[in-house]
């Protein structure tokens, strides 16, 4: 009974340090190790899904020894008590992926977007733009197409990426393909 007890204070322990280290570490994936790739959500060898496999092992194990089975049956009841824990935890783990939402808003489908001048832009200088894309309001370092003065408050459409900013240009304008 010690070994199954000494098994499911291990995985215990391990999870715990996880959930106070988990930020620093975060949670390795054994299947990068063993060849696997990215495959986007929550994984069977996470070391999470382990860890608690490891503790529903030991639990199941002390359980069975306690009520006299033998331990090929001990650890049978163990093995059977971890895949369905380790079961339920990735299940859990795949829900909570699957609500998470990326606020990063894709820069190349911000061309054509209509914006505000929010900080007025220089002739030849940056200054900042307002828009909504994805639900979302967001700011950017903007230029003018142009290389005008561009007012606080004046609309303005998404023409381009640069290096470091948006390229925008009054609407109608020759930079957006309209006619002055």
């Amino acid at each position: 009974m010690l070994i199954y007890a000494a098994i499911a204070a291990f995985g215990l322990l391990f999870l715990l340090v996880m959930l106070v280290a988990g930020d620093i570490f975060g949670d390795h994936d054994v299947s990068h190790d063993l060849g696997g790739g990215d495959h986007g959500g929550p994984s069977i060898f996470s070391v999470r899904i382990m860890a608690s496999f490891l503790t529903a092992f030991g639990v199941g194990g002390v359980l069975a020894r306690y009520n006299g089975l033998s331990h090929p049956v001990a650890s049978g009841v163990g093995i059977v008590s971890g895949v369905i824990m380790s079961g339920l935890v990735l299940q859990f783990a795949k829900i909570l992926y699957s609500q998470q939402a990326s606020s990063a808003l894709q820069m190349q489908s911000l061309v054509g977007t209509s914006a505000e001048v929010s900080v007025g832009i220089p002739a030849g200088g940056v200054g900042q733009i307002a828009l909504n894309a994805g639900g979302e309001r967001s700011e950017h370092v903007a230029r003018s197409a142009d290389g005008g003065a561009l007012p606080r408050g004046a609309a303005v459409i998404v023409t381009g990426l640069g290096a470091d900013s948006v390229i925008v240009a009054r609407p109608g304008s020759q930079m957006t393909g309209g006619s002055k």
